[in-house]
């Protein structure tokens, strides 16, 4: 009997530029998204001022998106020169994607900025923060799960649980390093 990697069982997924498109945006939701609101519960452990913390997170969310969007470019442009199935739009197959990734992560940041920018108490602020990025990690891992036709809730489960752990260590990082 020939061996058989396991990898017989799983069929490769065909994605359509427009369901491509729409990873992109989920991927904008999910990149660097937890990542932003780590650093932002981090730095509420020091004893700066509401404008301070609001100028470092929208750095932090320019800075990441980009990083986020540079990465989707470069490694999937890397991946199909690689395997000999390089696009000859590199705006419309790499760049497009990438632009759209960018633009959704500033943008729900930006959104789960808002309990910071409206709410008069820093600490309840911050946790309005952290609730708002698990119900949209939740909500995007529940979508992305529904569209590759997974497991969405396992898909929403697992997306929130590292999210919760990726601020977790930024809330120790920034607790630790305060004191």
């Amino acid at each position: 009997m020939p061996h058989q990697t396991p990898q017989h069982h799983y069929r490769k997924r065909r994605l359509s530029i427009n369901t491509d498109n729409l990873l992109s945006v989920l991927e904008g939701i999910e990149g660097g998204f937890a990542i932003f609101t780590g650093i932002l519960v981090g730095l509420s452990f020091e004893t700066i001022d509401r404008r301070l913390l609001i100028v470092t997170a929208v750095i932090s969310i320019i800075v990441n998106g980009f990083n986020s969007s540079a990465v989707r470019y470069s490694s999937q442009h890397y991946i199909d020169e690689l395997d000999g199935h390089e696009k000859k739009s590199v705006f419309r197959y790499y760049l497009t994607p990438a632009l759209v990734e960018f633009i959704v992560y500033l943008i729900v940041c930006l959104v789960v900025l808002l309990p910071l920018l409206l709410l008069p108490s820093l600490p309840l602020a911050i946790v309005g923060c952290v609730i708002l990025t698990l119900t949209v990690l939740f909500c995007a891992g529940y979508y992305r799960g529904r569209i590759l036709r997974t497991r969405p809730l396992r898909d929403a489960l697992e997306l929130t649980v590292l999210g919760a752990l990726i601020i977790t260590v930024g809330a120790i990082a920034g607790f630790v390093l305060s004191r």
